[in-house]
């Protein structure tokens, strides 16, 4: 068994033959909250491995939530087969029976509770109607708060059904040692050594890294606060802190984790993503609301209304202009489609920030098929073309809080939402236009012979071989227009900020 604050988890599961029926207990109904701002604590009964999981639920406010714990994990992963995965409310003297969906929370409960003695946790499975759209709604507001206030995050990995998070632990200690020991040794030196005691251990990290709960959506809230937080993967555990921080040492070795197959960058994009970053580094971007839902799509959500709502208490919905394009206050309504959810909040920051409006409709990635108007998306409903659909992710962003494009100069976009918020009518200047358009460029294009550049400076540039002489219309050379145009400046910004 690990040992985690002091604190030994119970989590060895067994069979349950011996295990009382629960068949005959009625259901347990959820009594209304009592008001807003109010949440349900669930307090977990000590017991062995084999005993059904007991516990009741308490209400309180908010803000003066104490010692509790708020659980994370995924609600799709499996849990044990021998038992039915429920747990037993006593309240008002009597007991009632809780399905639980699913058996990954079931299995998280089993492992994190007590042998000896009551455990406080909030888990959202037990501490929220989920059969109440409007309580669901107004619990997303206060899920912020509850994993923020928490005296520590229990993050559930899952089973360790293959045996390998001993292994996977033991080399991110080993990692964090050699990571942190002396700098004077050079890069290379350090690489091999990395290499060395990976492979000895490679299918294990992999297994690691690749775990479900690093790809889901709403962990991004639970994980990015300054909270202490435990891993636990089946009867092992570390800490947060301890992995975070390997993986953000190893962006630094970009071939070790090519070549070795390592993806961390999962885990780097949830570090501390909901406590605000130093404004003079790149990671200023993160102040802005726009950018955090185009940074976050690759998540993975059941529900698509998820990707906005799971952004509500970042601390981006607070923050002005230059950088950010709030406040914005978006209220989680879970009666609207996943369509009605994108265009509401593309049309209140295009209204309420017009100064935004570039890198909103930067944000913008349709599906290739999706314009077509023989195309209808769920509820046949379609997206307007200049509304981000967040649930398609076809690249980066081309445009960036701290990007210096600003061919506009200081002035602000005019425009108005015509017909129920579907067209979006803009007033601008024809400067130029599109006469010929390449297919979507691919990695492959950058290399081997006759790649996509190379058609693109002969025969759509109409330049017989590649050279600096030839001039473009500002004077600068041709093929270093190409390049930017192609890289969208960033060539400029580099040369600028080295």
């Amino acid at each position: 068994m690990d040992q985690q604050g002091g604190i030994t988890y119970s989590s060895k599961l067994t069979a349950a033959s011996t295990l009382p029926s629960s068949a005959a207990l009625p259901h347990y109904q959820y009594p209304a909250l009592k008001s807003l701002g109010t949440v349900r604590i669930l307090s977990l009964e000590s017991g062995q491995p084999e005993s059904p999981l007991r516990g009741t639920l308490e209400e309180a406010r908010v803000n003066s939530l104490k010692d509790y714990e708020a659980l994370s994990y995924v609600w799709a992963d499996p849990g044990p087969s021998d038992r039915p995965h429920e747990i037993i409310i006593h309240e008002n003297n009597q007991d009632a029976l809780l399905p639980l969906k699913g058996g990954s929370i079931f299995a998280a409960l089993l492992h994190i509770r007590l042998s000896d003695q009551k455990r406080r946790v909030w888990a959202d499975q037990c501490c929220i109607n989920q059969d109440d759209l409007d309580e669901r709604s107004n619990q997303v507001h206060s899920m912020g708060k509850i994993y923020e206030n928490a005296t520590r995050i229990l993050v559930w990995l899952g089973l360790d059904t293959n045996k390998e998070a001993e292994s996977a632990f033991n080399l991110i200690h080993k990692l964090d040692e050699a990571l942190s020991a002396d700098d004077s040794q050079p890069h290379y030196f350090i690489s091999k050594n990395l290499e060395r005691q990976i492979r000895k251990n490679d299918k294990v990290l992999q297994a690691l890294t690749s775990r479900p709960w690093f790809k889901r959506g709403w962990v991004v809230q639970e994980i990015g606060t300054e909270t202490p937080a435990t891993m636990i993967w089946g009867n092992h555990s570390i800490d947060w802190n301890t992995l975070a921080s390997v993986c953000q040492k190893l962006k630094g070795y970009h071939q070790l984790r090519s070549t070795l197959g390592i993806t961390t960058s999962d885990i780097s994009f949830l570090h501390r993503r909901f406590i605000p970053p130093d404004k003079t580094t790149h990671h200023a971007n993160r102040y802005n609301f726009v950018y955090e839902l185009q940074r976050s799509r690759h998540l993975q959500f059941t529900d698509q209304r998820d990707r906005v709502f799971a952004f509500l208490s970042h601390f981006s919905t607070r923050s002005l202009p230059p950088l950010g394009c709030g406040p914005i206050s978006i209220v989680a309504d879970y009666t609207l489609s996943v369509e009605q959810t994108y265009i509401n909040i593309a049309a209140r920051i295009l209204r309420d920030r017009p100064e935004a409006a570039c890198i909103t409709l930067a944000a913008v990635q349709h599906a290739q098929n999706s314009l077509r108007d023989d195309v209808k998306l769920g509820n046949n409903m379609k997206l307007p073309s200049w509304v981000p659909d967040w649930r398609w992710s076809e690249g980066i962003i081309l445009a960036e809080p701290i990007c210096p494009h600003r061919a506009h100069g200081n002035s602000t976009v005019k425009m108005n939402i015509l017909k129920n918020e579907r067209i979006l009518q803009l007033h601008g200047i024809s400067i130029d236009t599109i006469e010929e358009c390449s297919r979507p460029m691919l990695s492959s294009d950058f290399y081997g012979k006759a790649g996509l550049v190379e058609h693109l400076w002969q025969d759509i540039c109409r330049k017989i071989r590649f050279n600096l002489v030839d001039k473009y219309l500002n004077g600068d050379s041709a093929f270093f227009a190409l390049m930017q145009t192609l890289s969208n400046g960033y060539g400029c910004k580099w040369q600028q900020s080295s």
